[in-house]
């Protein structure tokens, strides 16, 4: 069931996992800093290579098959897909929901304290700049700026590294030597060397601070709605949780409506190209992406729990569910007008930060265009639909 489908489409349907299995020159250095990753090479040189040099000759990413003017019925046979009932549950937007949703917006803005008055010790998260040089000269890979240090014993920096930042207070810079080990992959120049950093601390990071729901905070926060005190937040706040409960509250019906309809679909065949596609839309960006890190396709596959076995039983289902969305559109007539297509990709472009037309030439006219009939088709299925709310 695809619940986002603007995810979904708008990002190919990729779900590229980000491994750690390459590390940066010095990761052992500090975590979250300035170094890149470097993926480690298999047979041949895979650096150049893009995700469409993993596809089979033939398959072609921009292909849609043209529903409106293809006879579905070769496809599917739908079944019922009006009139049915479904009860979700759903919750009132009273005082009590209100100042919860406040007390948890309030804490997902708190930030640390940050502390300047003692020096820095055991246990402490710091944040710092550091530069890292050898016989004088900065080393690359070896410099970061602003990113968290945590003093501890056992740590997964090179030795040393984190010794010299002990008893220094904020606003201070120090120097230090450090000797790398005398087997170090990452960088085997540095390899037993004796090198300097020089480490600046900014500050000690405290407990989070929540902050207060003054009109200080709703100016900072939610200006650009139009609040300016708290009196005008909490009349914007209420009606916006309204209207997130409300979209819950579609969204949870129509996905019990939807698995209906399917489940009363009869498959009769299914287009072989459009399924093709959309399977090798999935497995090129796996097989990219393990050719990078020096990994299988299906070493990659598990990683996530899956296999090539799922991946091309999601693009079937998705293929067929494409089928259906168009053979109710067309039977229903349905389809978008000029005017809504081009209103429809613009509103998608402001929404993903982008101009129209690198919109369209990013994700196809045609994918776009799916996605904006996708949500004119669940509006009008939900409205033919019996929904009863029970509130818990």
């Amino acid at each position: 069931m695809r619940s986002d489908i603007k995810k979904i489409i708008l990002t190919c349907v990729a779900m590229l996992l980000v491994f750690m299995l390459a590390s940066c020159q010095l990761s052992e250095l500090g975590k979250g800093g300035e170094s890149e990753t470097e993926p480690k090479e298999t047979e041949g040189d895979v650096s150049n290579k893009t995700m469409e040099d993993y596809l089979p000759e033939g398959i072609d990413l921009d292909y849609v098959m043209d529903y409106m003017n293809e006879d579905l019925s070769r496809y599917v046979t739908l079944g019922e897909y009006k009139g049915i009932a479904v009860e979700v549950q759903t919750y009132e937007v009273d005082k009590e929901y209100i100042d919860g949703q406040i007390q948890i917006l309030l804490e997902s803005k708190a930030v640390p304290e940050k502390i300047t008055d003692r020096k820095t010790q055991d246990g402490d998260a710091i944040w710092v700049d550091y530069s890292g040089s050898l016989d004088g000269v900065a080393f690359a890979g070896g410099s970061a700026k602003n990113v968290r240090i945590y003093l501890e014993e056992y740590n997964s920096y090179i030795p040393g590294f984190v010794d010299g930042m002990y008893g220094i207070m904020p606003g201070e810079t120090v120097s230090y030597p450090v000797t790398f080990p005398e087997v170090y992959q990452n960088n085997p120049d540095l390899a037993g060397k004796e090198t300097v950093f020089t480490v600046t601390v900014h500050y000690i990071e405290g407990e989070d601070v929540v902050p207060e729901l003054d009109d200080a905070f709703v100016k900072e926060n939610f200006g650009s709605e139009g609040c300016e005190t708290v009196a005008d937040f909490m009349k914007y706040y209420e009606a916006f949780l309204e209207e997130q409960r409300l979209e819950e509250l579609k969204q949870s019906a129509f996905d019990e409506i939807w698995n209906v309809i399917m489940e009363n679909v009869t498959t009769v065949e299914l287009p072989e190209k459009s399924v093709q596609t959309m399977y090798w839309m999935n497995r090129a960006n796996y097989e990219y992406e393990a050719a990078q890190y020096g990994v299988g396709y299906e070493e990659l596959l598990a990683q996530y729990g899956a296999s090539d076995k799922a991946l091309l039983e999601f693009a079937e289902n998705y293929i067929k569910e494409d089928i259906v969305i168009y053979s109710i559109v067309k039977a229903e007539g349905l389809a978008l007008s000029d005017e809504e297509i081009e209103k429809g990709i613009e509103l998608l472009a402001e929404e993903y930060k982008m101009e129209v037309e690198d919109f369209v030439e990013e994700y196809t006219k045609e994918r776009i265009v799916s996605v904006l009939q996708w949500e004119k088709l669940v509006d009008a299925v939900y409205g033919w639909s019996d929904v009863t709310t029970v509130i818990k």
